[in-house]
Protein backbone atom coordinates (compact mmCIF):
# COMPACT_ATOMS: atom_id res chain seq x y z
CA UNK A 1 0.00 0.00 0.00
CA UNK A 2 1.08 3.56 -1.31
CA UNK A 3 1.18 5.85 2.04
CA UNK A 4 0.99 9.55 1.40
CA UNK A 5 1.57 12.12 4.16
CA UNK A 6 1.34 15.83 4.33
CA UNK A 7 1.43 17.80 7.88
CA UNK A 8 -0.89 21.06 8.36
CA UNK A 9 -0.35 21.67 12.04
CA UNK A 10 -1.81 24.74 12.41
CA UNK A 11 -5.20 22.99 12.30
CA UNK A 12 -6.53 19.86 14.97
CA UNK A 13 -8.10 18.22 11.86
CA UNK A 14 -7.17 15.15 10.43
CA UNK A 15 -8.38 13.86 6.54
CA UNK A 16 -7.76 10.52 4.90
CA UNK A 17 -8.36 9.55 1.49
CA UNK A 18 -8.48 6.03 0.26
CA UNK A 19 -7.99 5.50 -3.28
CA UNK A 20 -8.63 1.71 -4.98
CA UNK A 21 -6.75 2.07 -8.21
CA UNK A 22 -7.85 -0.26 -11.25
CA UNK A 23 -11.21 -0.60 -10.26
CA UNK A 24 -14.18 1.91 -11.09
CA UNK A 25 -17.07 2.13 -13.08
CA UNK A 26 -15.64 0.22 -16.24
CA UNK A 27 -16.03 -2.92 -14.32
CA UNK A 28 -19.84 -2.19 -14.43
CA UNK A 29 -22.09 -4.71 -16.22
CA UNK A 30 -23.48 -3.03 -20.05
CA UNK A 31 -26.97 -3.95 -18.60
CA UNK A 32 -26.09 -2.75 -14.78
CA UNK A 33 -24.04 0.28 -15.17
CA UNK A 34 -24.20 2.03 -11.54
CA UNK A 35 -23.07 -1.15 -10.22
CA UNK A 36 -20.18 0.58 -8.38
CA UNK A 37 -22.13 3.42 -7.86
CA UNK A 38 -24.84 2.00 -5.50
CA UNK A 39 -22.23 -0.77 -4.24
CA UNK A 40 -19.88 2.64 -2.93
CA UNK A 41 -22.52 4.21 -1.58
CA UNK A 42 -23.95 1.02 0.37
CA UNK A 43 -20.78 1.35 2.69
CA UNK A 44 -21.94 4.47 4.28
CA UNK A 45 -25.56 3.33 5.06
CA UNK A 46 -24.75 1.01 8.24
CA UNK A 47 -22.11 -1.75 9.35
CA UNK A 48 -20.80 -3.83 11.66
CA UNK A 49 -24.35 -4.44 12.64
CA UNK A 50 -25.20 -0.88 13.05
CA UNK A 51 -28.17 0.35 11.61
CA UNK A 52 -27.86 3.43 9.35
CA UNK A 53 -28.92 5.69 11.33
CA UNK A 54 -26.89 4.61 14.40
CA UNK A 55 -23.90 4.62 11.91
CA UNK A 56 -24.39 8.26 11.02
CA UNK A 57 -25.28 9.39 14.76
CA UNK A 58 -22.07 7.94 15.65
CA UNK A 59 -19.96 9.80 13.03
CA UNK A 60 -21.84 13.05 13.26
CA UNK A 61 -21.10 12.63 17.57
CA UNK A 62 -17.55 12.75 17.11
CA UNK A 63 -17.09 15.43 14.35
CA UNK A 64 -16.72 13.56 11.60
CA UNK A 65 -17.92 12.58 7.84
CA UNK A 66 -17.52 9.88 5.44
CA UNK A 67 -18.09 10.37 1.47
CA UNK A 68 -17.42 8.28 -1.79
CA UNK A 69 -16.26 9.14 -5.28
CA UNK A 70 -15.95 7.41 -8.28
CA UNK A 71 -14.02 7.58 -11.63
CA UNK A 72 -14.16 5.32 -14.53
CA UNK A 73 -10.68 3.56 -13.62
CA UNK A 74 -11.09 4.25 -9.73
CA UNK A 75 -12.70 5.10 -6.64
CA UNK A 76 -12.33 6.96 -3.37
CA UNK A 77 -13.10 6.77 0.08
CA UNK A 78 -12.71 9.43 2.53
CA UNK A 79 -12.84 10.44 6.04
CA UNK A 80 -12.51 13.84 7.86
CA UNK A 81 -12.03 14.06 12.08
CA UNK A 82 -11.23 16.14 14.78
CA UNK A 83 -8.01 14.44 15.62
CA UNK A 84 -8.82 14.22 18.73
CA UNK A 85 -11.68 11.41 17.83
CA UNK A 86 -9.39 10.01 14.66
CA UNK A 87 -9.01 6.56 16.76
CA UNK A 88 -12.97 5.89 16.92
CA UNK A 89 -13.67 7.70 13.74
CA UNK A 90 -11.25 5.25 12.58
CA UNK A 91 -13.00 2.13 14.11
CA UNK A 92 -16.01 3.35 11.82
CA UNK A 93 -14.31 4.11 8.64
CA UNK A 94 -12.68 0.38 8.55
CA UNK A 95 -15.98 -0.95 9.81
CA UNK A 96 -17.91 0.60 6.75
CA UNK A 97 -15.38 -0.53 4.74
CA UNK A 98 -14.62 -4.21 6.04
CA UNK A 99 -17.57 -4.66 7.57
CA UNK A 100 -21.08 -3.18 5.49
CA UNK A 101 -24.16 -4.87 6.47
CA UNK A 102 -25.25 -4.91 2.61
CA UNK A 103 -28.97 -4.99 4.15
CA UNK A 104 -31.67 -5.58 1.67
CA UNK A 105 -34.10 -2.79 2.50
CA UNK A 106 -30.98 0.10 2.62
CA UNK A 107 -30.36 -1.06 -0.69
CA UNK A 108 -34.11 -0.62 -2.06
CA UNK A 109 -34.31 2.65 -0.37
CA UNK A 110 -30.59 3.95 -1.98
CA UNK A 111 -31.35 2.49 -5.35
CA UNK A 112 -34.63 4.66 -5.53
CA UNK A 113 -32.69 7.81 -4.22
CA UNK A 114 -30.24 7.47 -6.62
CA UNK A 115 -32.39 6.60 -9.44
CA UNK A 116 -34.71 9.71 -8.97
CA UNK A 117 -31.27 11.50 -8.53
CA UNK A 118 -30.13 10.51 -11.99
CA UNK A 119 -33.47 11.13 -13.71
CA UNK A 120 -33.44 14.58 -12.01
CA UNK A 121 -29.56 15.66 -13.23
CA UNK A 122 -30.99 14.97 -16.76
CA UNK A 123 -33.93 16.87 -16.39
CA UNK A 124 -32.17 20.11 -14.92
CA UNK A 125 -28.70 19.59 -16.87
CA UNK A 126 -29.41 18.56 -20.87
CA UNK A 127 -25.72 18.82 -21.18
CA UNK A 128 -25.47 15.56 -19.03
CA UNK A 129 -27.60 13.88 -21.33
CA UNK A 130 -25.45 14.83 -24.10
CA UNK A 131 -22.41 13.85 -22.71
CA UNK A 132 -23.25 10.58 -21.94
CA UNK A 133 -24.36 9.75 -25.31
CA UNK A 134 -21.19 11.69 -26.82
CA UNK A 135 -18.85 9.26 -24.16
CA UNK A 136 -20.75 6.50 -25.73
CA UNK A 137 -20.04 7.45 -29.05
CA UNK A 138 -16.59 8.08 -29.14
CA UNK A 139 -15.77 5.54 -27.14
CA UNK A 140 -17.52 3.02 -28.83
CA UNK A 141 -20.06 1.82 -25.93
CA UNK A 142 -17.05 0.26 -24.55
CA UNK A 143 -16.74 0.23 -20.79
CA UNK A 144 -14.10 2.68 -20.65
CA UNK A 145 -16.81 5.78 -21.87
CA UNK A 146 -19.47 4.62 -18.83
CA UNK A 147 -20.22 7.62 -16.97
CA UNK A 148 -19.86 7.69 -12.73
CA UNK A 149 -23.60 7.72 -12.32
CA UNK A 150 -24.55 5.27 -14.77
CA UNK A 151 -27.86 4.69 -16.72
CA UNK A 152 -31.38 5.17 -15.21
CA UNK A 153 -32.04 1.46 -16.54
CA UNK A 154 -29.27 -0.28 -15.37
CA UNK A 155 -29.43 1.26 -11.79
CA UNK A 156 -32.86 -0.08 -11.61
CA UNK A 157 -31.26 -3.50 -12.57
CA UNK A 158 -29.27 -3.85 -9.95
CA UNK A 159 -30.00 -6.17 -7.17
CA UNK A 160 -28.90 -6.26 -3.75
CA UNK A 161 -27.31 -10.24 -4.94
CA UNK A 162 -25.24 -7.84 -7.32
CA UNK A 163 -23.95 -5.71 -4.90
CA UNK A 164 -22.72 -8.24 -2.26
CA UNK A 165 -21.22 -10.15 -5.32
CA UNK A 166 -19.25 -6.69 -6.28
CA UNK A 167 -18.10 -5.65 -2.98
CA UNK A 168 -16.69 -8.67 -2.71
CA UNK A 169 -14.11 -7.72 -5.66
CA UNK A 170 -13.83 -4.18 -4.93
CA UNK A 171 -10.24 -4.72 -3.09
CA UNK A 172 -8.98 -7.05 -5.63
CA UNK A 173 -7.34 -4.91 -8.59
CA UNK A 174 -4.18 -3.41 -6.95
CA UNK A 175 -3.36 -2.29 -3.64
CA UNK A 176 -5.00 0.66 -2.55
CA UNK A 177 -3.07 4.16 -2.15
CA UNK A 178 -3.94 6.02 1.58
CA UNK A 179 -3.43 9.49 1.66
CA UNK A 180 -3.58 11.41 5.04
CA UNK A 181 -3.17 15.43 5.57
CA UNK A 182 -3.10 15.98 9.05
CA UNK A 183 -1.51 18.13 12.25
CA UNK A 184 0.39 14.58 13.68
CA UNK A 185 3.47 13.96 12.02
CA UNK A 186 4.37 11.18 10.01
CA UNK A 187 5.33 8.58 12.22
CA UNK A 188 2.71 8.64 14.34
CA UNK A 189 0.21 8.99 11.48
CA UNK A 190 1.91 6.15 10.02
CA UNK A 191 1.38 4.38 13.46
CA UNK A 192 -2.51 5.46 14.22
CA UNK A 193 -3.75 5.51 10.69
CA UNK A 194 -1.75 3.24 7.87
CA UNK A 195 -1.11 0.52 10.11
CA UNK A 196 -4.52 -0.29 10.92
CA UNK A 197 -5.51 0.32 6.97
CA UNK A 198 -4.98 -3.74 6.93
CA UNK A 199 -6.69 -3.35 3.24
CA UNK A 200 -4.64 -5.34 0.53
CA UNK A 201 -5.38 -6.06 -2.72
CA UNK A 202 -6.70 -10.56 -3.25
CA UNK A 203 -5.52 -12.33 -6.07
CA UNK A 204 -6.80 -11.18 -8.81
CA UNK A 205 -9.44 -13.59 -9.82
CA UNK A 206 -8.18 -13.35 -13.85
CA UNK A 207 -10.83 -11.14 -15.16
CA UNK A 208 -9.53 -8.43 -18.03
CA UNK A 209 -9.49 -4.88 -17.08
CA UNK A 210 -11.16 -2.65 -19.73
CA UNK A 211 -8.33 0.10 -19.92
CA UNK A 212 -5.17 -2.59 -20.41
CA UNK A 213 -5.92 -2.92 -23.94
CA UNK A 214 -7.27 0.02 -24.73
CA UNK A 215 -6.60 1.99 -28.26
CA UNK A 216 -8.65 4.95 -28.93
CA UNK A 217 -10.35 4.32 -32.83
CA UNK A 218 -10.67 7.23 -35.52
CA UNK A 219 -13.61 7.12 -37.59
CA UNK A 220 -13.92 7.46 -41.01
CA UNK A 221 -15.54 10.72 -41.25
CA UNK A 222 -17.49 12.43 -38.95
CA UNK A 223 -19.95 10.64 -37.28
CA UNK A 224 -23.37 12.56 -36.01
CA UNK A 225 -25.78 11.25 -33.28
CA UNK A 226 -28.62 13.17 -32.66
CA UNK A 227 -30.36 12.94 -29.32
CA UNK A 228 -34.57 14.20 -29.33
CA UNK A 229 -35.63 16.97 -27.21
CA UNK A 230 -38.11 19.09 -29.24
CA UNK A 231 -38.94 21.45 -26.78
CA UNK A 232 -35.70 23.11 -25.93
CA UNK A 233 -35.19 26.30 -26.15
CA UNK A 234 -31.21 25.94 -26.54
CA UNK A 235 -29.36 23.19 -28.42
CA UNK A 236 -26.48 21.06 -26.56
CA UNK A 237 -23.95 20.53 -29.57
CA UNK A 238 -20.90 18.53 -28.52
CA UNK A 239 -17.46 17.69 -30.94
CA UNK A 240 -14.27 15.76 -30.54
CA UNK A 241 -11.93 13.49 -31.60
CA UNK A 242 -9.02 11.96 -29.56
CA UNK A 243 -6.05 13.71 -29.39
CA UNK A 244 -3.33 13.06 -26.33
CA UNK A 245 -2.99 12.14 -22.65
CA UNK A 246 -1.36 13.98 -19.65
CA UNK A 247 1.60 11.28 -20.36
CA UNK A 248 2.61 13.19 -23.36
CA UNK A 249 5.90 14.66 -23.38
CA UNK A 250 4.29 17.92 -24.94
CA UNK A 251 1.24 17.87 -22.66
CA UNK A 252 2.28 21.55 -21.90
CA UNK A 253 1.80 22.63 -25.60
CA UNK A 254 -1.54 20.96 -25.54
CA UNK A 255 -2.48 22.83 -22.26
CA UNK A 256 -1.98 25.96 -24.39
CA UNK A 257 -3.83 24.67 -27.34
CA UNK A 258 -6.82 23.87 -25.00
CA UNK A 259 -6.62 27.40 -23.04
CA UNK A 260 -6.20 29.14 -26.47
CA UNK A 261 -8.82 27.74 -28.39
CA UNK A 262 -11.77 27.66 -25.82
CA UNK A 263 -10.24 27.63 -21.94
CA UNK A 264 -11.63 31.16 -21.09
CA UNK A 265 -13.21 33.88 -22.05
CA UNK A 266 -10.27 35.27 -23.85
CA UNK A 267 -10.34 32.02 -25.89
CA UNK A 268 -11.12 31.56 -29.61
CA UNK A 269 -14.64 30.11 -29.23
CA UNK A 270 -16.03 32.25 -26.91
CA UNK A 271 -15.29 35.49 -28.46
CA UNK A 272 -16.31 34.36 -31.29
CA UNK A 273 -19.53 32.38 -31.25
CA UNK A 274 -20.13 34.58 -27.93
CA UNK A 275 -18.84 37.90 -28.24
CA UNK A 276 -19.14 38.49 -31.37
CA UNK A 277 -21.91 36.83 -32.68
CA UNK A 278 -24.03 36.15 -29.91
CA UNK A 279 -25.10 32.75 -31.05
CA UNK A 280 -24.49 31.36 -27.19
CA UNK A 281 -24.01 32.20 -23.89
CA UNK A 282 -20.96 30.67 -23.81
CA UNK A 283 -18.33 27.76 -25.80
CA UNK A 284 -15.43 25.98 -24.45
CA UNK A 285 -13.12 23.07 -25.15
CA UNK A 286 -11.42 20.69 -22.67
CA UNK A 287 -9.40 17.55 -22.84
CA UNK A 288 -11.71 15.19 -20.89
CA UNK A 289 -8.73 13.60 -18.97
CA UNK A 290 -8.52 16.95 -17.77
CA UNK A 291 -11.77 17.07 -15.89
CA UNK A 292 -11.76 13.24 -15.21
CA UNK A 293 -13.57 12.10 -17.15
CA UNK A 294 -11.04 9.22 -18.34
CA UNK A 295 -7.32 8.56 -16.81
CA UNK A 296 -4.48 10.97 -16.71
CA UNK A 297 -2.31 7.46 -18.55
CA UNK A 298 -4.47 7.21 -21.31
CA UNK A 299 -5.27 9.19 -24.45
CA UNK A 300 -7.78 11.50 -24.40
CA UNK A 301 -10.74 13.26 -26.25
CA UNK A 302 -10.17 16.79 -26.94
CA UNK A 303 -14.02 18.11 -26.72
CA UNK A 304 -15.62 21.41 -27.59
CA UNK A 305 -19.01 22.42 -26.25
CA UNK A 306 -21.76 24.94 -27.17
CA UNK A 307 -25.49 25.42 -26.38
CA UNK A 308 -26.68 27.89 -29.01
CA UNK A 309 -30.37 29.12 -28.79
CA UNK A 310 -32.58 27.29 -31.25
CA UNK A 311 -32.70 29.99 -33.75
CA UNK A 312 -28.81 30.14 -34.18
CA UNK A 313 -28.18 26.40 -34.11
CA UNK A 314 -27.58 26.83 -37.82
CA UNK A 315 -24.80 29.13 -37.39
CA UNK A 316 -23.25 28.49 -34.46
CA UNK A 317 -22.95 24.83 -35.83
CA UNK A 318 -20.66 25.09 -38.91
CA UNK A 319 -18.56 28.09 -37.07
CA UNK A 320 -17.32 25.59 -34.32
CA UNK A 321 -16.37 23.20 -36.81
CA UNK A 322 -14.70 25.75 -39.16
CA UNK A 323 -13.20 27.88 -36.48
CA UNK A 324 -11.84 24.31 -35.13
CA UNK A 325 -10.56 23.81 -38.68
CA UNK A 326 -9.04 27.10 -39.03
CA UNK A 327 -7.63 26.69 -35.86
CA UNK A 328 -5.85 23.12 -36.73
CA UNK A 329 -4.23 24.76 -40.47
CA UNK A 330 -3.07 27.69 -39.19
CA UNK A 331 -2.03 27.54 -35.76
CA UNK A 332 -1.53 30.68 -33.44
CA UNK A 333 -0.02 34.30 -33.73
CA UNK A 334 2.29 35.52 -31.58
CA UNK A 335 0.38 37.57 -29.26
CA UNK A 336 -2.33 35.26 -28.92
CA UNK A 337 -0.03 32.97 -27.56
CA UNK A 338 1.84 35.39 -25.54
CA UNK A 339 -1.21 35.72 -23.12
CA UNK A 340 -2.03 32.02 -23.14
CA UNK A 341 1.84 31.49 -21.94
CA UNK A 342 1.03 34.28 -19.17
CA UNK A 343 -2.24 33.05 -17.93
CA UNK A 344 -0.66 29.61 -17.43
CA UNK A 345 2.71 30.61 -15.53
CA UNK A 346 0.25 32.98 -14.04
CA UNK A 347 -2.33 30.08 -12.36
CA UNK A 348 -0.05 27.10 -12.08
CA UNK A 349 0.93 28.07 -8.44
CA UNK A 350 -2.60 27.93 -7.31
CA UNK A 351 -2.38 24.47 -8.42
CA UNK A 352 -0.91 23.50 -4.87
CA UNK A 353 -1.63 26.48 -3.01
CA UNK A 354 -3.12 24.39 -0.01
CA UNK A 355 -2.21 21.27 1.94
CA UNK A 356 -5.40 19.97 0.31
CA UNK A 357 -4.20 20.73 -3.34
CA UNK A 358 -0.76 19.08 -2.48
CA UNK A 359 -2.14 15.89 -1.21
CA UNK A 360 -4.41 15.92 -4.25
CA UNK A 361 -1.61 16.22 -6.70
CA UNK A 362 0.42 13.77 -4.82
CA UNK A 363 -2.67 11.03 -5.30
CA UNK A 364 -2.54 12.23 -8.80
CA UNK A 365 0.75 11.03 -9.31
CA UNK A 366 0.60 7.95 -7.41
CA UNK A 367 -2.19 6.65 -9.15
CA UNK A 368 -0.91 7.59 -13.03
CA UNK A 369 3.06 8.24 -12.17
CA UNK A 370 2.67 11.52 -13.90
CA UNK A 371 4.23 14.30 -11.90
CA UNK A 372 2.84 17.64 -11.87
CA UNK A 373 5.63 20.28 -12.84
CA UNK A 374 6.89 22.30 -9.86
CA UNK A 375 7.00 26.32 -11.06
CA UNK A 376 9.92 26.75 -12.36
CA UNK A 377 9.35 23.56 -14.72
CA UNK A 378 5.90 24.79 -16.09
CA UNK A 379 7.47 27.75 -16.73
CA UNK A 380 10.66 26.91 -18.54
CA UNK A 381 8.53 24.55 -20.95
CA UNK A 382 5.44 26.95 -21.47
CA UNK A 383 8.19 29.96 -22.18
CA UNK A 384 9.60 27.41 -24.60
CA UNK A 385 6.65 26.96 -27.10
CA UNK A 386 6.18 28.70 -30.09
CA UNK A 387 3.69 28.98 -33.07
CA UNK A 388 5.60 26.27 -35.03
CA UNK A 389 5.46 24.08 -32.04
CA UNK A 390 1.50 24.70 -31.62
CA UNK A 391 0.72 24.12 -35.53
CA UNK A 392 3.03 20.89 -35.32
CA UNK A 393 0.96 19.18 -32.20
CA UNK A 394 -2.33 20.78 -34.03
CA UNK A 395 -1.41 19.12 -36.77
CA UNK A 396 -0.33 15.55 -35.58
CA UNK A 397 -2.49 15.21 -33.04
CA UNK A 398 -6.14 16.71 -33.76
CA UNK A 399 -7.91 15.34 -36.15
CA UNK A 400 -11.37 17.44 -37.28
CA UNK A 401 -11.93 15.20 -40.05
CA UNK A 402 -12.54 12.35 -37.34
CA UNK A 403 -14.97 14.69 -35.29
CA UNK A 404 -17.78 12.34 -33.19
CA UNK A 405 -20.51 15.02 -32.95
CA UNK A 406 -23.63 15.03 -30.70
CA UNK A 407 -26.61 17.51 -31.17
CA UNK A 408 -29.27 17.38 -28.82
CA UNK A 409 -32.88 19.28 -29.55
CA UNK A 410 -35.45 19.15 -32.19
CA UNK A 411 -34.51 16.41 -34.74
CA UNK A 412 -36.88 18.33 -37.07
CA UNK A 413 -34.38 20.87 -37.31
CA UNK A 414 -31.18 19.24 -36.30
CA UNK A 415 -31.04 16.64 -39.54
CA UNK A 416 -31.28 19.21 -42.03
CA UNK A 417 -28.62 20.78 -40.38
CA UNK A 418 -26.57 17.78 -39.29
CA UNK A 419 -26.91 16.43 -44.07
CA UNK A 420 -24.87 20.07 -44.74
CA UNK A 421 -21.86 19.41 -42.46
CA UNK A 422 -18.76 18.35 -45.24
CA UNK A 423 -17.71 14.70 -44.77
CA UNK A 424 -20.02 13.31 -42.64
CA UNK A 425 -19.79 9.55 -43.06
CA UNK A 426 -23.32 8.42 -40.89
CA UNK A 427 -26.35 10.45 -39.07
CA UNK A 428 -28.00 8.37 -36.50
CA UNK A 429 -31.08 9.31 -34.41
CA UNK A 430 -30.46 8.03 -31.10
CA UNK A 431 -33.17 7.03 -27.97
CA UNK A 432 -32.57 8.58 -25.08
CA UNK A 433 -32.31 6.99 -22.51
CA UNK A 434 -31.33 3.70 -24.26
CA UNK A 435 -33.96 1.21 -23.86
CA UNK A 436 -33.86 -1.38 -20.93
CA UNK A 437 -31.87 -4.17 -21.49
CA UNK A 438 -32.66 -7.32 -19.87
CA UNK A 439 -30.95 -7.77 -16.60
Amino acid sequence: MKFLHRQAPAFPLTQLVAIFPRTGVCLDPPNKQGLTRLTTRMLFTGAGGMSHNEFNSRTERLGASTAGSLANDHFTLRLATLTANLDAALDLFLTAITQPNLDEEEFRRLREEVHSTWISDREEHKQLRAQEVYMRRIYGGSPTGYQTDGTGAGIRNVTIDDVRTHYGRLYERAEPVLAVLTDLPRAEAQRRIADRFDIHAKPPDGAPYPWDEFGAARPEGRQIAIVPDPDTQTDELIAGAFSAGENDPEWHVHRLIALIFGGDMNSRLFRVIRGEHGYSYGASCWYESARGYSPRDQISPFTMYTFPTTEHTGEALPMLISLYEEFVEKGVGEDELALAKKTLIHSHPFLRDTPQKQLSLDCDEALYGIPTDEDDTNRRKIESVTPEDISRVLRERHHPESLTLVMLGDPRRLEPLAERIPGVGRIDLVEYPPPLQPA
